[in-house]
């Protein structure tokens, strides 16, 4: 819990320098495109599009879940395209920045924090179209639309403790970033983005185990948010579940961090 307090308070202090470090990748990034920043957004709308296509169109004729499959998709790959973004470079977060943080005063437990930070916008961005579909489909701002200042929260604590764990596996276990990777795209479908595993007739033992994974619970509150109509605290179970494994990944990551980051050059 010590490890924890500390990480925190670097994070604290330092976060208009985390800040600053992630606008600049951002910029840096798409520096050599002609349309910049703009792919940030076209890239997940043509895949979008694509998902509703094969998925919406095809497998589902057009609804899910007694709802239009589009909204469905929207209100779950929505979220996911910042979880893919936080995760994918959340994985080499810290050893990608080492030669800075190596040359600064900075802690190196704001690099885990950057990709929070580099994603944050196009999810905006990508929330506001959602919810302009969501209108245009008859689906109006309700009492329970307020739920998201909780899904956020949520899903931005939960992508930092990932990241603070990964950051670290990924230099002290050489073969970690590979495995990471593959495990991340079984998860893409099998928590629940683009197929509905309820009805799917899987066994119940397997998507009892997918229900618990923390990704699925963001994902299903933002449904429930815009979609269902469901408040988090009618599922008080899943709830704390929930901030138990996030709670015990945060604590894990923040004492292998401040166990190995003074290893950290060597370990590279």
């Amino acid at each position: 819990m010590r490890d924890l307090m500390q990480v925190l308070q670097e994070v604290w202090h330092n976060f208009p320098i985390a800040n600053r470090l992630a606008r600049f990748n951002v910029r840096s990034r798409w520096a050599d495109n002609y349309l910049g920043s703009v792919w940030d957004y076209l890239e997940p709308l043509m895949y979008i599009g694509t998902y509703f296509v094969v998925f919406g169109m095809g497998l589902y004729n057009g609804n899910v879940a007694g709802v239009p499959y589009i909204l469905w998709l929207l209100t779950g790959i929505v979220p996911w395209y910042f979880i893919q973004g936080a995760f994918n470079k959340g994985l080499t977060s810290v050893s990608s920045q080492l030669n800075l943080l190596t040359k600064t005063n900075y802690p190196m437990s704001i690099a885990p924090l950057m990709p929070l930070l580099e994603e944050i916008r196009r999810y905006f961005v990508l929330t506001i179209f959602m919810v302009m579909v969501l209108i245009a489909f008859g689906y109006h701002p309700s009492i329970y639309w307020i739920q998201i200042l909780y899904a956020i929260p949520c899903m931005l604590i939960c992508m930092f403790a990932i990241d603070l764990l990964n950051s670290t596996l990924t230099i002290v276990v050489p073969d970690y970033k590979t495995f990471a990777n593959s495990l991340f795209r079984l998860i893409f479908f099998f928590s629940g983005i683009v197929i509905n595993i309820d009805a799917k007739n899987l066994p119940v033992a397997v998507v009892s185990v997918i229900k618990m994974m923390p990704f699925y619970y963001i994902i299903q509150m933002f449904r429930d948010t815009f979609l269902y109509h469901r408040w988090f605290w009618q599922q008080p179970s899943n709830t704390l579940f929930f901030w138990l494994v996030v709670t015990l990944i945060l604590i894990g990551g923040a004492h292998l961090h401040v166990r190995f980051r003074n290893r950290f050059t060597d370990l590279m």
